[in-house]
């Protein structure tokens, strides 16, 4: 069952209650004049959307005129108005509509004669998506989430409060999406085409991150060795009032990341969850190259720091020092070439429960988890006692116990596995490191029966940008191979390079180490991550951050002005709940048409058909 408007009406605030001074006549009786009738004996009825509604009853005391009040059993559900507006029918124009007074045959007076602004100009219908709370004032529009109706400041409405669907459950238009029409139709907007749209930020016509403008279509910031210069729509809240990842007005952040009336915007909490686990996604380029390139497939071995300069160059890419053996074409190992092929991606990080977000084995969030420190029984094992007497337990060549171990990270990074637009090469078995649990190098085959070959030689570009918060500590932790860089504001952090089994490296932001990376507290700045995979036949990456992330903004209507926003079912300035009343948290309370029989109601059957069993005011009403 949809919720019809005037439900919401009722429970906003007792003004906004469309109380109209007639009856409701049954058609078994016989119309009187001052019965709530015209004086052609005439039923008045009050109709919504189709729906009848007996707002003019007074379901209190059950008398709101000198007449009786009766139950219409067959009232006209038709409305003699546009598709939901609230009208009276069987009604003439009065004859003072547009004097602000409003009278018992008028449904709004807002002193005016005129259509469109909520009150019709004869005075009979309000309009879909208005109140007409005081007599002689301008009638005022409200927006009501999920009635498919698009009014300002929504900037779609689809007819549901279902997220994922491209207007949002607080009907904003969701990133990648586009939505036209009454009620909304949304569709997928093409990041990429140059054509911004939708909730897009920007469209440079091309999906490649890191040049401003996100391979989602959101801003990025621009940076240098200074810092970095904020956009409104990259959804850093730097310098802004806020920045809720998208250049739209109307949904609580206008276009220039300002706060709009009636809004109140904080950093979003919500997080996108995989397997009930909050992740953080975060942008990454992998380019890749064949075996014959004559950096990759190299018979280096070891850590050889000291193989980039301290800072990167102008495009924001590290600067070879000429040191680091066979890497002569390092400049192309993070630019596009005609010797690699260039692919756009992310690396998912999975909260790993102590503040942080790391990558794992399992795309849900499994972690890695291998059997260590094993003690086995030999076949020269003779029978023992304990001085007891008790037979001590063994059995020959099987493992009396052993430590199960769980490890966060990827064992076997290949990103680009089985990429339409990967390089065509030949692929290789993996191997297994002390690092995840296993001296003896096995394949992954012998863990994993079927485990299948990889697509070897290749690089990642990570970028992430962060705020500075001098009275907060952020650290990242790595564990990887091969050659592995982290750079913080441009300035070189952590040095891996080299071909080499997995190797770890930190860095720590703080007070204490802002000088180092030039950092300013209230900054924005950018951390770079730089990977190279050279050679055969392991590859495992782990990157964890803490205290980096961040959230844009979530502007939602503010509960207790009195006006119905985004995000509200109800608005009526006190919230305080109760029957017909808006509850805390601007949701709706108990009401006739929830299908709960409360204790106010005779009935409740949960629908608005005043003609079955049980009348729209869920009271029956005795027709002497």
């Amino acid at each position: 069952m949809s919720m019809p408007s005037w439900i919401v009406r009722q429970s906003l605030a007792p003004w906004a209650l469309l109380t109209v001074g007639v009856g409701i006549t049954a058609a078994a009786c016989t119309p009187t004049e001052g019965a709530g009738n015209d004086e052609a004996g005439t039923a008045l009825t009050l109709t919504t959307a189709g729906n009848s509604d007996d707002t003019g009853m007074d379901t209190e005391d059950g008398d709101d005129d000198d007449g009786p009040d009766t139950l219409d059993t067959d009232t006209d559900t038709t409305t003699s108005g546009g598709d939901g507006e609230t009208c009276l029918e069987g009604v003439p124009t009065p004859p003072n509509c547009g004097d602000g007074v409003l009278t018992d045959d008028e449904a709004c007076d807002d002193g005016n004669t005129n259509d469109g602004d909520g009150c019709s100009g004869d005075c009979l219908c309000v309009g879909a998506g208005w109140q007409c709370p005081t007599p002689g004032e301008p009638c005022v529009q409200y927006p009501l989430c999920g009635d498919g109706l698009v009014v300002p400041p929504e900037p779609c409405d689809d007819g549901n409060v279902e997220p994922g669907d491209g207007c949002s459950e607080n009907c904003k238009i969701e990133i990648g999406w586009k939505c036209e029409g009454e009620p909304s139709m949304c569709t997928e907007t093409t990041c990429g085409d140059g054509i911004q749209e939708g909730a897009e930020a920007c469209d440079d016509g091309n999906t490649m991150p890191f040049d401003g403008c996100s391979s989602i279509c959101q801003a990025e910031p621009n940076c240098d060795e200074n810092g970095c210069t904020s956009e409104c729509g990259d959804g850093l809240i730097i310098d802004e009032e806020c920045d809720d990842g998208n250049n739209t007005d109307g949904d609580g952040c206008s276009a220039q990341c300002t706060i709009e009336e009636g809004f109140t915007c904080e950093e979003d909490d919500a997080c996108e969850m995989i397997n009930g686990e909050c992740v953080l996604r975060v942008p990454a380029v992998f380019r890749d190259f064949l075996a014959a390139h004559p950096d990759f497939s190299v018979s280096c071995d070891g850590l050889q720091p000291g193989g980039v300069q301290p800072m990167l160059d102008g495009q924001g890419k590290p600067v070879p020092t000429g040191s680091l053996c066979q890497a002569g074409s390092l400049g192309q190992w993070y630019t596009d070439s005609a010797d690699s092929a260039t692919i756009v991606g992310d690396i998912v990080l999975f909260d790993n429960g102590q503040g942080g977000y790391v990558n794992r084995w399992g795309e849900n969030g499994e972690q890695w988890t291998a059997f260590v420190n094993a003690q086995w029984a030999a076949n020269t094992l003779a029978e023992c006692v304990n001085d007891g007497c008790v037979p001590c337990p063994w059995d020959p060549n099987t493992g009396c116990w052993a430590d199960e171990v769980a490890y966060d990270g990827q064992p076997f990074f290949f990103p680009i596995d089985g990429h339409p637009d990967a390089l065509a090469d030949t692929l290789h078995p993996a191997r297994v490191g002390p690092a995840y649990g296993y001296d003896s190098w096995p394949y992954e085959s012998d863990i994993i029966p079927g485990a299948g070959n990889h697509n070897f030689f290749f690089t990642t570009e990570v970028v992430y940008w962060f705020q500075y918060d001098a009275d907060v500590i952020a650290q990242l932790d790595f564990t990887g191979d091969d050659d592995v860089w982290v750079f913080v504001n441009n300035r070189l952090a952590v040095d891996l390079g080299g071909v080499h089994v997995p190797e770890s490296g930190s860095v720590t932001i703080s007070a204490a180490t802002a000088g180092q990376f030039q950092l300013t507290d209230g900054g924005v700045y950018q951390i770079s991550v730089f990977q190279a995979e050279r050679k055969l036949d392991g590859s495992s990456f782990r990157l964890t951050l803490d205290g980096f992330s961040n959230t844009p903004s979530n502007c939602l209507a503010i509960c207790g002005d009195g006006i119905v926003g985004l995000g509200e079912q109800c608005d009526d300035g006190v919230n305080d709940g109760g029957y017909g009343e808006c509850a805390p948290g601007c949701v709706l309370g108990e009401y006739c048409g929830d299908g709960i029989v409360q204790e106010q109601e005779d009935c409740d059957d949960g629908n608005y058909n005043n003609a079955d069993d049980c009348p729209n005011s869920c009271i029956y009403v005795l027709i002497e």
